[in-house]
């Protein structure tokens, strides 16, 4: 204990504890439980396709802009709610080239980012696709009631968009792709493992 660390999920800098995960040291946030950091993390890198959703013309295009600026992504779909992200996944899905990293607002209109999800989750497994990471965007903090929804959903991960600029939307997301690249294999040529 006595760790203090950044918690994306949380928004601020909370107090944090080590877990050690066979030879990869993970910090956690005390409050929340999520990952703050992964030490002897991978870069975030090699997405072949990310599908952005939400309602804040601001956030979808930072969150594309930085995906394809820093070469996160090599192709970035974008959408303005939940029911449009849905669509924009099944058309994926039937010509074979699926998201391989999902990020969606957790309130839009229409169809909100945890039922669009849930809709992904559904397609993907009807089209036999591997689940992509979902990381959920939200200005509200995380709290008890989401913990077991992204349980269900992993790979997922939450974000608090948090005061701010472009950069420092930035910089919130990628702590989240490297506890990404940490939780998820990317041995595979492409990106994907």
């Amino acid at each position: 204990m006595g760790a203090t660390g950044m918690c994306v999920a949380c928004g601020e800098r909370v107090e944090a504890y080590t877990v050690d995960l066979g030879g990869v040291t993970e910090v956690r946030c005390l409050r929340c439980g999520l990952p703050l950091e992964a030490r002897r993390a991978r870069p975030a890198a090699g997405f072949q396709r990310a599908l952005v959703a939400d309602d804040a013309r601001f956030f979808r295009e930072a969150v594309a802009e930085y995906l394809s600026s820093r070469r996160v992504a090599r192709e970035v779909v974008t959408a303005r709610d939940g029911a449009e992200a849905l669509e924009r996944a099944i058309e994926a899905l039937r010509a074979r080239r699926p998201a391989d990293l999902v990020i969606l607002d957790l309130l839009m209109p229409r169809l909100n980012g945890l039922h669009a999800a849930v809709a992904i989750r559904a397609a993907e497994r009807a089209f036999g696709a591997r689940p992509a990471p979902v990381v959920f965007f939200s200005s509200r903090r995380i709290d008890a009631s989401l913990k077991p929804v992204l349980e269900e959903l992993k790979p997922a991960y939450y974000v608090n968009k948090g005061p701010g600029t472009a950069e420092l939307l930035g910089d919130r997301l990628a702590e989240v792709l490297r506890v990404v690249h940490q939780g998820f294999s990317l041995d595979l040529p492409g990106g994907r493992g």
